[in-house]
């Protein structure tokens, strides 16, 4: 049950944060599929750093199909989805979506310019909440450990410029957003300046009227957080000592919704 606050949270800045979704035991043996798949499909050992490669670890396909991932949507999300979509007007994820695995690869920290793009099609009713994103923390995940960096209230911001153009092509529409206002136009450019983590992540900037900001996904095994469909996200990378570990899936409405 979400409280008030999360509630205005939600509808404001797209996002609520779940903390100990799951518990630690069932964290524990997500993290024991992840690295006896790590182990088999890429020969990496969790307890050997020199067999840790840079970068994103992909296919994944064992993982993404364990069971040890339900606990993902277990009582706590549940609930949350049943307020936000309408109890029974959702459905079960039949897998957790993507395994989301990225060893240290970088020295320092930077807001991402590049890839910045929501997952759903514009073509939805912005008056309803049509679907969400849920992003699990399968391990802890420190400030510049690979968080998937968000904007928090993209999803107002493009129901706005949806309203204000005849497309519903994604790409002319997630572009043309993009471009549609100079901080936009800032985040998604190679700036090269060393500031850029200062001006843009966790800064609160007002858009025309609406409020943004760019957040990573950060805290400890077991949290989720719950995003509308419209927030923009980006690929981050890891400047941590540890791989981020964590899932992404969708879940869609169905008839009845709250926001």
């Amino acid at each position: 049950m979400l409280t008030e606050r999360q509630r205005q949270e939600f509808a404001r800045d797209g996002i609520v944060a779940l903390r100990r979704a799951f518990s630690a035991d069932e964290a524990a043996r997500i993290q024991d599929v992840l690295w006896d798949e790590l182990r088999t499909r890429h020969g990496i050992e969790r307890s050997d750093r020199s067999t840790w490669k840079a970068g994103e670890a992909i296919g994944m396909k064992t993982s993404k199909r364990s069971k040890a991932f339900e606990p993902i949507c277990g009582p706590a999300v549940a609930s949350v989805l049943d307020e936000l979509l309408g109890e029974g007007g959702w459905e079960r994820p039949k897998q957790f979506g993507n395994v989301l695995i990225t060893f240290p690869n970088a020295t320092a920290p930077r807001v991402p310019h590049r890839i910045w793009h929501s997952d759903f099609d514009p073509g939805f009713d912005p008056d309803h909440l049509f679907a969400v994103k849920l992003w699990a923390l399968c391990d802890d995940v420190a400030p510049g450990g690979g968080g998937t960096p968000q904007l928090l209230g993209s999803h107002k911001l493009f129901a706005r410029y949806l309203a204000s153009t005849p497309t519903r092509d994604y790409k002319e529409a997630k572009f043309g957003f993009l471009r549609s206002h100079p901080w936009l136009e800032a985040l998604t450019r190679d700036d090269r300046e060393p500031d850029r983590d200062e001006r843009f992540l966790d800064v609160e900037v007002d858009v025309d009227g609406l409020p943004a900001r760019v957040v990573e996904l950060t805290g400890e095994a077991g949290d989720v957080f719950v995003t509308h469909g419209w927030v923009f996200h980006s690929i981050p990378v890891n400047a941590g000592t540890w791989p981020r570990l964590m899932r992404s899936c969708a879940v869609y409405a169905g008839n009845k919704n709250v926001f």
